[in-house]
């Protein structure tokens, strides 16, 4: 009885592991099941012979595709490192490109101070020569009489009439340098008295009725204005005519 049961649980066991043995296994992983399936059917196929010179030849054309993709590979590799190194002198042109702007922009606001400090100097000279010139003239017309002229007389009237005409050609000797310096700079003096206005380069700051001189004619400039490079740095600040009104 025993004998039996253990035959029949024998039997059970060893059809057990034969199904298991028969039974379709499981794909490996990793491994592309329409590849797995190519594989099986050609092994399966009883008229194809898997010999030594099919096996060369398999893998002398996998060798040629593996050369073939290593050259695609170093083409690639090659083209890239060639477009890095093209997108990297583009960008060095930029920043030096950038920088030199920057530099340009730098020089012209310094240019630009300098100018200004130079004309504001020159307005300065201008009008203490004017004003040397007019006490000379009113020494040389005796429109003044101080103790000084009285004590002394004509000798120290010729004494400050000399100091005055060297100190007006000191203020000449000193705007004439300052000139060209402005002409080194490229600066120009606009040409206002007697010109017609020009709102774009002229400041009128104001008219008077002329009936000799036609309307929005230059008539006296109070502050001289200046071109540079073309371009209007300051307005002239002047005077000029309109028409006279008819008053019945």
């Amino acid at each position: 009885m025993n004998a039996a049961l253990d035959r029949d649980r024998i039997l059970r066991r060893f059809e057990v592991l034969l199904d298991s043995a028969l039974a379709a296994e499981a794909p490996p992983n990793g491994i592309d099941a329409e590849i797995l399936s190519t594989v099986m059917a050609d092994a399966e196929d009883e008229n194809r012979n898997c010999d030594s010179y099919a096996l060369w030849a398999a893998m002398t054309a996998l060798t040629q595709e593996i050369k073939l993709q290593g050259r695609a590979f170093q083409e690639l590799s090659q083209t890239l490192a060639a477009q890095t190194e093209k997108i990297a002198e583009e960008l060095r042109a930029v920043y030096a490109e950038r920088e030199r702007m920057l530099q340009r922009d730098a020089e012209r606001r310094c240019r630009r101070e300098a100018l200004g400090a130079l004309i504001d100097l020159r307005d300065r000279l201008g009008r203490g020569r004017e004003s040397v010139r007019t006490r000379e003239t009113e020494i040389a017309g005796g429109t003044r009489t101080g103790w000084r002229e009285r004590v002394f007389g004509k000798a120290s009237t010729g004494s400050a009439a000399d100091a005055l005409a060297a100190l007006i050609r000191g203020y000449e000797l000193g705007i004439e340098r300052l000139d060209q310096t402005l002409n080194e700079f490229n600066a120009r003096e606009i040409r206002c008295q007697g010109e017609i206005f020009d709102p774009r380069r002229m400041n009128a700051i104001e008219s008077e009725e002329s009936a000799t001189v036609p309307g929005d004619t230059v008539l006296e400039v109070y502050r001289s204005g200046y071109e540079w490079n073309g371009e209007v740095f300051r307005p002239a600040q002047v005077k000029v005519s309109r028409a006279p009104v008819n008053r019945q």
